[in-house]
């Protein structure tokens, strides 16, 4: 209970954060982006269906609470969710993974796809009390320069199935 209120609180500085960090964007002052909304994987794109840049859906569908994700142009990369449980299978209603990874995706300036991911980090895992799917992750990437089109995944801890990724 105590991480869960310790990534609200992060994911509420965060979403000021973002409002100022993007209006800072837009004026040119800075590169940077930022989410509010990611998404859980829907059960249509499980497995290779719901590839996306060489990253496959994970095996099962999963739903995601509050959550923020920031990229800067130097490879900070800032991520916290709640609640990243899987919305089918026999672990419905739950997170039994104690860890993850996020992994930012790029197209480098020929147009070539580049993953970069960040080392496994911890995830909160179910009680009898808490889903679980807690998790934040603050990390430094090389990526590549420029970083177009960049999209933010959380996937499994070996980093080849999304179980979150940033979108409306």
């Amino acid at each position: 209970m105590k991480m869960k209120k310790i990534l609200t609180a992060t994911i509420a500085l965060a979403t000021l954060a973002t409002a100022v960090f993007a209006t800072a964007a837009v004026a040119g002052k800075g590169r940077s982006v930022e989410t509010n909304s990611m998404i859980g994987l829907p059960l249509a794109l499980t497995g290779p269906a719901g590839q996306i840049r060489g990253i496959n859906g994970g095996g099962a569908a999963w739903s995601i609470g509050p959550s923020s994700a920031e990229v800067s142009g130097t490879g900070k990369v800032e991520v916290a969710f709640q609640n990243l449980i899987f919305a089918s299978g026999p672990n419905t209603g739950k997170n039994t993974l104690p860890s993850m990874r996020v992994v930012v995706s790029c197209l480098d300036a020929a147009g070539a796809t580049v993953n970069v991911a960040t080392d496994p980090f911890p995830v909160t895992t179910a009680t009898p009390l808490d889903p679980g799917g807690d998790g934040m992750i603050e990390a430094r990437l090389a990526l590549p320069s420029p970083c177009l089109a960049p999209i933010v995944f959380v996937t499994n801890a070996a980093g080849t199935g999304w179980f979150a990724v940033d979108g409306l």
